[in-house]
Formats: structure tokens, sequence, C-alpha cells
């Protein structure tokens, strides 16, 4: 079943983002109008999918790269498709209670990711135990308990939990966070294309699949590999390239990849949603 979405999404069944609120993930699911619906873990979004249900999951950045857990679960999962991609721009705040000056911060909660983006921004300011948390707006919530803290977060999430802003703009260089809108309807058009695949671990096996692009003329934006989990040292490739499923069909290069992998997997043509 194929779905054609326009700009403006409406989706009664429920958008779902990593939470808690004032998320990064909540604001570009903010992007798409209905009914926002938090949860606790990227794979939990996935789960949560049903036939009308979205989904908006992190995908890349470009400070810290791929984000395996979406990466994962996009392989492993039968009957999820890639609708859409949002990017945002990521602008990170160091953030406490009200009552809470600098100088008396001694830890620091936030996602993973957002500290690795930021770390070297506040080890000038002494700032060095820091504590990863599931979100970024888990971490306010945090910080907003705790007197000795504060946050790496949005200021969407500072001023969601009446946090004081102490430093802003913390990040270490351009920061963005492609998100993608995912859900259980296979759209054939649109700006990119995303494939998985596995090869024979042989010479040249690689080879032969980015060949079939070379000679189409078919630009790829991206590729990456991640190990399966199933067999060890065992690899799959995530691959973005220019154009849409249905073009890649008319002109023979999905039959042509099927030909020269040991696994395909078609995860859908994507358009850009304009941030503003």
């Amino acid at each position: 079943m194929t779905r054609s979405y326009e700009n403006s999404l409406v989706d009664p069944d429920g958008i779902y983002y990593l939470g808690p609120k004032g998320s990064f993930s909540h604001e570009a699911a903010l992007k798409i109008e209905g009914n926002h619906i938090e949860a606790s873990s990227i794979s939990e979004i996935f789960d949560k999918l049903s036939t009308n249900a979205i989904g908006v999951v992190p995908v890349e950045n470009t400070l810290e790269g791929p984000v395996n857990e979406t990466l994962d679960n996009l392989y492993t999962r039968k009957g999820v498709y890639v609708n859409k991609r949002i990017d945002m721009k990521i602008d990170l705040v160091l953030a406490s209670r009200p009552d809470v000056e600098l100088e008396s911060v001694t830890k620091v909660y936030s996602h993973n990711h957002a500290i690795h983006e930021a770390r070297n921004t506040l080890s000038k300011l002494g700032l060095t135990n820091f504590i990863p948390v599931n979100s970024t707006s888990k971490a306010a919530q945090l910080a907003l308990e705790d007197k000795q803290s504060a946050a790496i977060c949005s200021r969407f999430a500072a001023k969601l939990y009446g946090l004081k802003i102490l430093k802003e703009n913390i990040q270490d260089g351009v920061n963005i966070t492609r998100f993608l809108v995912v859900s259980r309807e296979l759209t054939e058009v649109g700006e990119r294309t995303i494939v998985f695949f596995t090869v024979p671990d042989v010479p040249g096996s690689l080879f032969k699949v980015l060949e079939k692009f070379y000679l189409h003329n078919v630009n790829l934006s991206m590729i990456y590999s991640r190990p399966t989990k199933i067999i060890p040292w065992n690899y799959y490739f995530y691959l973005e390239f220019e154009g849409s499923i249905s073009e890649a069909k008319r002109t023979g290069l999905l039959d042509e990849l099927s030909k020269v992998t040991q696994e395909l997997k078609i995860v859908g043509s994507y358009t850009t949603i304009p941030v503003t």
C-alpha cells in the first residue's frame, strides 16, 4: 500500500516521538499536524506504529554521525517505511533551576549525543561531570529537581520546564539533526530513496553494487555499514541515493541491484518537509 503525503501531514492515530516533552524529537514532530505522543525510546516508537500511526525518529547528526538505534530498527523491522525527512538546526543551551548559578553546577545531564556535541565548550567552563540520560528533555526534568546540576537541552525544553539559561549556543560546531518520518505505508516517489542490503563476503561484492549506481548515473548521498548482530563480523549497508523508487524500477536499477546483493530491502522514497 502506498501513501502520498502533502507538505502538511495529518495523522489522527498519533505521531510518536522520543520524549519526554521538550525534546528535539518533539520539536520535529510538531512539524506534523496531529496527536503527538511521547515514547521512552526510539525502539518503542517502532513498536507503536500501527496502520495509520506515524513515528518521527532521529537518523543522523552532523557532529555525531548516524543514530544506530534508528538504523537497526529500520533494517530489522518488517513493513516499516520512510516517508519524509525533517532537518533541524540544533542550538544547545546549558540550563538550570532559576535559583542555581553556573559556579554551583557540579553535574550536567543530557543525551549522550548532546554531551559529545557540547563537551569541548563546557569543559572550558570547568564542567566535566556529564551524566547520560535518555533524552535532552529528560535532562531538563532532572535539572529542575537537582540544585547542583544543569542540563544540555533546547531553548524549547528550558522554557517548557521553567529553567534558566546559563549559556547559549554551546554546541561545538554546526549542528543539524536529520529526522525521518516512518510509517507502515510505502512511498515510491520522492527526492531520495533508502535501501538496506547485504553482500557475500568475497572480494568485489560491494564494488558490484556501487557499480550499478555509476552505470545508471545515479548519485549516492550516504552509505553506512552496521553489524547485523546475527553473524559475527557480518554487516549490512544503509544506502541513500538521489531519485525515487518509481524511477529506479523504470530504469531497471532495482532489478540489477537484486542480482548482486544477498538481501535487498527497499525502505522508501522521501521528500523533505521545510522547517521555518
